[in-house]
């Protein structure tokens, strides 16, 4: 499967989301926690005026966090909300392989170098709030 990724970086890691579900890359600015959210869950941050809640993937996918800089906001099937990723890079077409494919990635690629795991943000979604799709 190919098509156009976002890269992202989180923690020292590589990862891709297609870009048919990003809606915006924004600076992460103040969010504001929420008791009993989760604990992939930052909180909450105003965007626009629309609440959203951010996600910290590192504990997802068991890297080693970060600094996140950078709020990616993701839209699938009616489900929004803001990843917290260290940062945002390159729009890239991507050829990509279920090699390597685990419960919240569809696959990876080498690329440029680089090592890159492709997100599966459904999954993603709903590791966080608990549901199926």
């Amino acid at each position: 499967m190919s098509g156009g990724h976002l890269q992202v970086v989180i923690g020292a890691e590589h990862y891709a989301l297609d870009v048919t579900l990003v809606r915006e890359v924004a600076e992460l600015g103040d969010v504001t926690p929420v008791p009993g959210a989760g604990p992939h869950v930052a909180g909450v941050q105003s965007l626009r005026g629309e609440l959203l809640p951010v996600i910290r993937p590192q504990g997802l996918l068991g890297v080693a966090a970060g600094q996140p800089r950078r709020l990616v906001v993701i839209d699938h099937a009616g489900r929004r909300a803001g990843l917290a990723v260290d940062g945002a890079h390159d729009v890239s077409e991507l050829e990509q392989t279920d090699e390597a494919a685990g419960p919240l990635t569809e696959g990876a690629v080498l690329h440029e170098g680089k090592l890159i795991g492709v997100l599966d943000i459904p999954a993603l979604l709903d590791a966080v709030t608990g549901g199926g799709a």
